[in-house]
């Protein structure tokens, strides 16, 4: 989701997208939730205050779903795939 030309709050929600992303990989499910927290609440904290562009609501917002469904099925035992 890295790139040019991306609002402050796109590039700020990235940088929880890869300690997001670390907590995966390290199968950490705290870690996990807790930056799926902040990143949810980032989101809408942006959304709110108009500071995302119509194509980054649409791209963040899938990938709050995706990552919310992704935690349900959070298993210590399987390494994650991101």
């Amino acid at each position: 989701m890295f790139g040019f030309g991306k609002s402050q709050a796109a590039k700020e929600m990235d940088l929880v997208l890869k300690s997001l992303q670390l907590a995966f990989e390290n199968n950490y499910k705290d870690n996990a939730t807790a930056n799926l927290k902040k990143l949810e609440q980032m989101y809408e904290q942006a959304v709110g205050d108009g500071r995302l562009k119509e194509k980054e609501k649409q791209q963040y917002g899938e990938v709050l779903r995706n990552l919310k469904q992704r935690l349900k099925n959070f298993d210590h035992k399987k390494p994650a795939q991101w």
